[in-house]
């Protein structure tokens, strides 16, 4: 089974989606169900992972229902306070969703350095790891630091690195640091990292696939194939290129790693990861 493990799903508003800027006027429209659908069929993609674009629990019961609805979505990332006093009750009421598998928080958008490091923080991390979700930790690559000062309070949760943490590729600055911090972070085993968000950390409109080369080869070194997995970042990803391009680069870059991995990485490790069936 190909599985996406990162794409997201909106109804287009400029107050809720004020992140996508007038560079950015090709997202500034509804991206729903119908077009996911095409999209799949068309490259050859069996059933995706749906993460949040906004931080609400009225998305994550939008994103929630449209999974009910299809068969091609297998899991859901939502978002809900982690730093809630009250998350287990919270939780307690969404335990009867089946498909939501993980959370997600938008550090990469605090402007608190040490966020990540927010007692009330870490302890919904905790109470997120005692129920068996999983989380995706969206940063930026200088914010890898902080993260695995954070990690190191809660070796028990499953985390997915999303976008390779986000690296400045375009300008490949700080390249050998964030290789560093890659590595400190795969020496633990319940750290995955996808294998997505990489040509819009390029030039948009002028990035080859040798400057991707580097990143994927250091993501494929540390966590190997059987942590690492495919994902599409659409439509994010139409910024700078299209889903058949963006899926043939990671597809390419397996085959000349490991053939035989191809299935751990465009599928086996996301259903394990994320506990699908």
């Amino acid at each position: 089974m190909n599985i996406d493990a990162h794409h997201h799903l909106w109804k287009y508003t400029a107050q809720e989606y004020d992140w996508i800027d007038e560079s950015m006027s090709i997202l500034r429209k509804d991206f729903l169900l119908d077009e996911l659908s095409q999209v799949c069929d068309e490259n050859d993609i069996d059933g995706t992972i749906v993460v949040q674009a906004r931080q609400s629990l009225e998305e994550t019961h939008w994103l929630l229902q449209l999974a009910s609805q299809s068969s091609l979505i297998k899991g859901v990332v939502g978002w809900i306070d982690i730093k809630s006093a009250d998350l287990s009750q919270q939780l307690a009421t969404l335990a009867n969703k089946e498909k939501l598998v993980a959370f997600r928080h938008v550090i990469q958008g605090e402007s608190d350095a040490n966020f990540m490091l927010n007692s009330a923080f870490i302890s919904g991390l905790k109470v997120l790891a005692q129920h068996g979700y999983r989380y995706d930790l969206l940063i930026y690559a200088h914010q890898l630091p902080t993260a695995i000062q954070m990690l190191e309070q809660i070796p028990e949760l499953k985390v997915v690195i999303d976008h390779i943490a986000k690296p400045n590729i375009k300008t490949k600055q700080d390249f050998q640091q964030w290789q560093h911090d890659m590595q400190t972070l795969a020496k633990n085993k319940n750290v995955y990292c996808k294998l997505s968000g990489m040509i819009t950390e390029t030039d948009w409109n002028n990035w080859k696939v040798e400057e991707l080369q580097p990143y994927m080869s250091s993501v494929y070194q540390y966590f190997g194939s059987d942590r690492i997995m495919f994902g599409s970042d659409w439509p994010v990803c139409l910024l700078a290129g299209q889903y058949p391009t963006v899926k043939q680069i990671v597809k390419d870059f397996i085959l000349a790693q490991d053939e035989t991995a191809l299935n751990e990485v465009f599928g086996e490790n996301a259903l394990r990861f994320y506990q699908i069936n």
